[in-house]
């Protein structure tokens, strides 16, 4: 959703902009800039290649029907598929590009580049396609550059038999693109020092989001509530924020306080979603909580705009969030732990508070002391809502991308 709402805003600056989907198709909120481009390294195909050589050698047609995107789209839907071991070896498969057994793949990209006008530049939306940047970078001699989106969490979460070999391979292929594309100062730091990279190589560039349609309510919303939004699985802290509300409700302080729930949820979360509920319901508190999974574009802005407070209780620093600035473009704000790269956004964006998570209660205690101050809360979230239109809209980040990092290059950006 960030590279398609980049890429429009690039588009509409005048310049010349094609997204190709990689491994599944795009689930996004808002129409495709690029609807009709093939799909490479589908998941169905890398899955196959590398665990049947048979398929390294298949013909083009037998590939297109395993990278149609309806059968992708129901892959997409079995979100455990995979095993650790398999998730751990098709990583380093990926990150091996033309070494690997997924050469054929690779070479379908540089096939399909062949055919087209050479671009400028290519971006690759995240650092774990680094395998395949370093050989367009090669066979096409033009700069390739990577974001960086969060990838650590993915790689520290391999099992210990492919995590340290993961990471000395992504280094490897990262140190031959041209430079990599950080969404904040905290994620670019940590980043350089376990890819090893010199400072020059490390550009910030802040996550953005298309404004369309955010507007902050009109008043405090009635009654108060406490909301979230992101995807419903314990990393992002669902159940730390379920604790949180009952705690808050059992205090007594505020008797009509409800918790609204949204974000993305597959068919493995549901049984965490289900526990959270049971807990909810023991309480007698489940008449006052709303979960509202997969919600669309126009819902997810109204769910927004009708919070009294916003919170992400993650487990692991937020590389970005890009939660914080939805919840801040709709006038709300938000209660974040004091790690990752939260403290820079709230600093930012003046849009909220922070808390120790190390300290029992905390979220609890910033919650209610946000909810004791209404007015102040307000304040906050228009604040936040000020500098996120003014600093943090892909309009104004396409054109730092263009002025500050590509075009001081000797290409055309």
């Amino acid at each position: 959703m960030r590279d398609n709402s980049l890429a429009r805003n690039l588009m509409d600056a005048g310049h010349d902009v094609t997204i190709l989907p990689t491994y599944l198709p795009h689930f996004l909120d808002e129409d495709p800039v690029s609807p009709d481009q093939p799909i490479f390294l589908g998941g169905i195909n890398v899955y196959l290649q590398h665990k049947f050589p048979l398929f390294r050698h298949t013909p083009e047609w037998v590939d297109r029907a395993f990278d149609s995107k309806w059968l992708l789209r129901k892959a997409a839907e079995r979100s455990g598929m995979t095993s650790g071991k398999d998730l751990g070896e098709i990583t380093l498969s990926t990150f091996r590009g033309e070494d690997g057994p997924l050469a054929k793949e690779i070479q379908k990209v540089i096939k399909w580049f062949r055919t087209q006008e050479t671009p400028d530049v290519v971006l690759l939306s995240t650092i774990l396609l680094a395998g395949l940047g370093r050989t367009i970078r090669r066979e096409l001699d033009i700069p390739v550059y990577g974001f960086l989106q969060g990838e650590d969490s993915f790689l520290d979460s391999l099992l210990d038999e492919y995590r340290e070999q993961a990471w000395n391979l992504l280094s490897s292929d990262v140190a031959k693109l041209d430079a990599c594309i950080a969404p904040s100062r905290y994620f670019g730091e940590e980043m350089r020092k376990r890819l090893q990279l010199c400072p020059e190589k490390v550009h910030l560039l802040h996550n953005g989001i298309n404004l369309d349609g955010y507007l902050a309510s009109s008043a405090s919303p009635s009654p108060p509530s406490i909301g979230f939004l992101a995807r419903l699985c314990p990393l992002k802290g669902l159940d730390l924020l379920v604790d949180a509300y009952l705690e808050i409700m059992k205090r007594g302080n505020n008797p009509e306080l409800e918790l609204r729930v949204a974000g993305g949820m597959t068919n493995d979360d549901q049984p965490f979603v289900d526990e959270q509920k049971k807990k909810l319901d023991a309480a007698g508190l489940l008449d006052k909580t709303t979960f509202r999974p997969n919600v669309d574009r126009n819902e997810k802005m109204a769910f927004l705009r009708n919070l009294s407070i916003f919170s992400v209780p993650v487990r692991f620093p937020e590389a970005f969030g890009l939660f914080v600035l939805e919840t801040l473009a709709a006038g709300v704000p938000a209660v974040l732990p004091r790690k990752g790269s939260f403290p820079e956004l709230i600093e930012k964006t003046g849009g909220g508070l922070l808390y120790d998570e190390s300290q029992p209660s905390a979220l609890a205690d910033a919650l209610e002391d946000l909810l004791s101050r209404p007015n102040q809360a307000r304040s906050m979230g228009l604040q936040g809502q000020k500098i996120v239109r003014q600093r943090f809209s892909n309009e104004h980040l396409a054109k730092e991308l263009v002025d500050n990092i590509l075009a001081p290059q000797p290409f055309s950006a």
